[in-house]
């Protein structure tokens, strides 16, 4: 139960049960959190009752200086206050879309008697076009090399004015044919006007309509006697169609769809979002979440469709693929004037496996830069992540092996991989302490806290992986919880049939054997095993020496070493005469007569 001010108190029991906005402050009078509610009595409440479900709701309550909230007079309402609320005070604890301004636009500057276009990172209310954001600046900028040769729009900053040349020679573009030179006065404002429609036609993906525009300006030259100018549109033509056969073409309606793709990991995660204008793939949009961690993907397709949407009601696709299903899903699909799909088979089933693959394509390029190349095999754990539905990418995994025979010289063994790979400066050797006789499941509650207790940050494990089934899956789990740690996963390999176990899950999950994440976890599990033996091993080999060289008065380290490197066992010294013991560098005769009588006695 968490610890309530009487401030909060008193506001609690004064909440309506309306529907409305709820605005939580920090003790500096800071909105750190805003969310809508159907009843604000009940969901306000709820944060205050019992254990918070994740690490980031626990630290949320317990800022809670102060609260308020916005009556509406429907949940609609309600969703698009939130919305905006979000937007403009980005607080701490929403899951927020990064900022867009930092991302490419292009602008056309409508407002101008000769529009110019060109890339700009800076959105201004100046009465200019702007498309994007793009996320990839080479391949805009090489949309914008496309568009200089089909549509001739100056990209200059010369200040034409409406109907008065003020220039009397044009620039290089004019003669690449990159420019229809209206600085001279070489294109009236009907004619350069026409060509600016084009161009914003191009870019929304309505090329259908510009090759039926172009078509006609054509004929119309043709008619005219034109015909160099009439070759002209002739080509650009060619040029768009050519452009359309490199497109995919998924829907014959040339209708307009987003399509929406996530990929979480942790407290990050990533949103595609593919643009298909026209029936065709045109474009690609990649935007990253903060806060989500201890969030579900329905919440974090919620969060991105509240802010991705608000500013673009009156520009709807005319449909919306999603992959997962967002909470309020009745709600936000009203508001979306009834755009969401979520597909289960076909190719709209595909193109959301394509959006969901960019996601995390996004993500791993961006980790993959400070990573060496030989790191870089990484589907493996992926797979592992998306066939046992674990939050994150499981990047650090270790397991533990327990190693004993008869109860005696009891050990453990803690292997480390990353990225799928074992990392033995990581590796990890236990004696048991506190476990007597031959007890695997106190031996692994030991290891665990040993090892969790002293954990550096930057060998925390993302996942545990338990050698056996639901029996020390469960017992482990329960170590967790005991330390409330929350953000380290855990799953269990059973050898019978390589069944995986997940905490708190009825059923098993079976990995193809022939699926990479499967080995994986065969790799780790049989790295361990053995690792243990080694080391129980090594134990026993010592524990047999000790007892024979090491009580003898005045044979050290080093002595013991000569000795056995020299005659090879103790057996082979219990032998020997004393002269071939004087022999060793470091032995007088009093130390040989010592360890001979002290052999000879056992």
């Amino acid at each position: 139960m968490q610890k309530i001010s009487k401030k909060i108190k008193q506001k609690l029991t004064l909440l309506p049960t309306s529907p409305g906005v709820y605005i939580m402050k920090s003790a500096s009078g800071n909105i750190i959190y805003i969310g809508k509610a159907r009843v604000l009595k009940n969901r306000v409440r709820s944060y205050f009752r019992g254990i918070p479900s994740d690490h980031k709701t626990e630290e949320l309550v317990n800022k809670i200086a102060d609260l308020d909230y916005i009556l509406t007079k429907t949940e609609d309402q309600a969703l698009v206050l939130e919305a905006n609320l979000i937007r403009k005070h980005k607080p701490k604890y929403n899951i927020q879309l990064k900022d867009d301004k930092s991302k490419p636009f292009i602008k056309i500057t409508i407002k101008e008697p000769f529009p110019q276009v060109f890339i700009t990172r800076e959105l201004k209310k100046d009465g200019s076009k702007y498309f994007g954001p793009y996320p990839d600046i080479k391949a805009l900028r090489k949309t914008i090399r496309i568009i200089e040769w089909i549509f001739p729009i100056r990209t200059c900053t010369r200040n034409i004015l409406k109907g008065e040349p003020l220039f009397q020679r044009p620039c290089i573009n004019f003669q690449l044919g990159k420019c229809s030179a209206p600085c001279v006065g070489n294109i009236s404002i009907e004619e350069y006007r026409k060509n600016v429609t084009a161009l914003i036609q191009f870019i929304k993906g309505r090329n259908h309509d510009v090759i039926n525009d172009f078509t006609l300006r054509m004929k119309e030259c043709s008619d005219k006697l034109k015909f160099e100018e009439a070759a002209k549109f002739r080509d650009k033509i060619a040029n768009i169609q050519k452009l359309n056969r490199s497109k995919n073409m998924f829907f014959t309606d040339e209708k307009n769809r987003d399509v929406i793709g996530i990929y979480q990991d942790g407290s990050r995660a990533t949103v595609a979002v593919l643009k298909i204008l026209s029936g065709k793939l045109l474009n690609k949009e990649i935007y990253a979440l903060n806060n989500t961690d201890g969030t579900t993907l329905s919440q974090i397709m919620e969060a991105f469709l509240k802010q991705y949407y608000s500013s673009k009601l009156e520009k709807l696709p005319f449909r919306i693929f999603l992959q997962i299903e967002p909470e309020d899903s009745e709600i936000l699909n009203k508001w979306l004037k009834n755009k969401l799909i979520i597909p289960q088979k076909g190719d709209k089933k595909a193109l959301i496996s394509i959006a969901k693959e960019n996601a995390f394509n996004f993500v791993e390029e961006e980790k993959l830069k400070y990573l060496r190349k030989s790191n870089r095999t990484i589907f493996p754990i992926k797979e592992l992540k998306d066939k046992l539905n674990l939050k994150k990418l499981p990047r650090k995994m270790i397991c533990i092996d327990i190693s004993t025979i008869q109860g005696t010289d009891t050990v453990s063994s803690l292997v480390f991989f990353e990225n799928g790979k074992p990392k033995k400066k990581n590796y990890k050797h236990f004696i048991m302490r506190t476990v007597s006789g031959q007890d695997d499941f106190a031996s692994m509650e030991e290891t665990m806290k040993r090892y969790l207790k002293k954990i550096e940050k930057n060998e925390k494990p993302d996942l545990i992986v338990v050698d056996g089934g639901k029996g020390q899956l469960s017992k482990s789990f329960n170590v967790l919880k005991e330390m409330k740690i929350k953000d380290i996963e855990m799953i269990s390999l059973a050898k019978r049939i390589e069944e995986v176990f997940l905490p708190e899950h009825k059923n098993s999950i079976i990995l193809p054997r022939n699926s990479s994440a499967l080995r994986v976890l065969v790799k780790i599990r049989d790295e361990a095993h053995r690792s243990a033996i080694t080391f129980h091993r090594k134990r026993r080999k010592k524990r047999t020496l000790k007892s024979e060289l090491d009580n003898i008065s005045g044979v050290g380290e080093q002595t013991k070493f000569a000795l056995l490197k020299k005659f090879g066992s103790v057996e082979n010294i219990r032998n020997i005469s004393i002269t071939e013991l004087i022999s060793i560098k470091g032995i007088g005769e009093k130390s040989a007569k010592t360890i001979l009588e002290y052999l000879s006695e056992k």
